[in-house]
């Protein structure tokens, strides 16, 4: 085998050309945000089952077992975040929600939209029986999150996961 003799200069070349190509800028996915349903602070629902939850936002159950009646607040449900907890609680995409939405309120509103995750909480904690669906970390002490089939947010298995 023929030894090759690098010269500096090819040395430091071959060097530069790998670093620039190992912290060359590359395109980032945007993050899934962990999203959380939650309730007023002062509710006593803990834990919430996934299949009543799908019942009360599609309008066949009206009342929490608090016996309120059941208001769902949301920030925009065309957001990617939401995707994947809009097809699970409404079995259907959002812009079939949307369509849907003025009939599914006609009687009563089921699903009310706000403009940001600081009017969710606001609305969420003022109004009995409201229930939001929110980013983890927009959060604050005016709600409390509920569990869903036992699960939080963070656990293995838990419904709303973006994925």
């Amino acid at each position: 085998m023929k030894k090759t003799a690098w010269s500096r200069r090819s040395c430091v070349a071959a060097l530069a050309f790998a670093l620039t190509a190992l912290l060359a800028p590359r395109p980032v996915s945007p993050a899934i945000k962990n999203i959380a349903l939650v309730m007023s602070a002062g509710t006593k629902i803990e834990d919430v089952q996934l299949l009543e939850l799908t019942k009360l936002c599609k309008g066949t159950q009206k009342t929490l077992v608090e016996g309120k009646n059941f208001t769902l607040v949301m920030t925009d449900p065309a957001s990617p975040d939401l995707h994947a907890t809009i097809q699970k609680l409404f079995n259907m995409n959002a812009v079939d929600l949307k369509t849907a939405l003025p009939k599914l309120n006609e009687t009563r509103t089921i699903v009310q939209i706000v403009d940001t995750d600081n009017d969710l909480l606001r609305t969420v904690g003022a109004t009995p029986g409201a229930v939001g669906i929110v980013d983890v970390y927009a959060i604050n002490s005016s709600v409390k999150v509920i569990r869903i089939d036992g699960k939080l947010p963070f656990d293995v298995g838990y419904a709303l996961k973006g994925n």
